[in-house]
């Protein structure tokens, strides 16, 4: 397996796990704080501090994180079954490329799956499935645009692993 897939495969399980740990897909915050202090932002800047626009690259963050083995303590790669076989060939069927990739697209699968069946907020699905696609476009595994591969993966998820 190549490096960059072994780091796809572990952000997708982050992810997942993280989307799971968020529950329901309602992300507002109800009540009334403790105390009539405010926490200062992430980094201590001020409130007005000037950023990023998302379109400009900061420079913050020029290296990818190094590769997961998969021998690594707490590594556990999806089990493959005969859904996830059929959603490897769902994927291959529209000209993914998936031998290198096949645990980090049946670990996206499976948590667009998950996503979707507990009710999930659809762009919490777009995420991960925007994610992988990117990956499988600069990975050079497919010609096709990155739009294009994200739907193909939440549809082949769909119809293949999603119960």
């Amino acid at each position: 397996m190549r490096p960059r897939a072994l780091a796809l495969g572990a952000a997708l399980l982050v992810a997942g796990g993280v989307l799971t740990a968020c529950g329901g897909g309602d992300s507002t915050v109800s009540g009334v704080p403790d105390s009539e202090t405010l926490a200062p932002p992430p980094g201590g800047g001020s409130a007005d501090s000037s950023r990023v626009p998302a379109t400009q690259d900061s420079g913050r963050y020029t290296e990818a994180p190094a590769p997961v083995s998969p021998d690594a303590p707490g590594y556990t790669a999806p089990a493959v079954g005969a859904r996830e076989r059929g959603y490897l060939s769902a994927l291959e069927k529209e000209g993914i490329d998936t031998a290198d990739l096949s645990d980090s697209l049946v670990a996206a699968g499976n948590t667009i799956c998950r996503i979707r069946t507990t009710g999930g907020a659809a762009d919490e699905t777009t995420t991960i499935a925007d994610a992988v696609a990117g990956q499988i476009a600069a990975g050079g595994y497919s010609d096709r645009e990155v739009d294009e591969l994200s739907r193909i993966v939440v549809d082949a998820s769909a119809g293949q692993l999603c119960p």
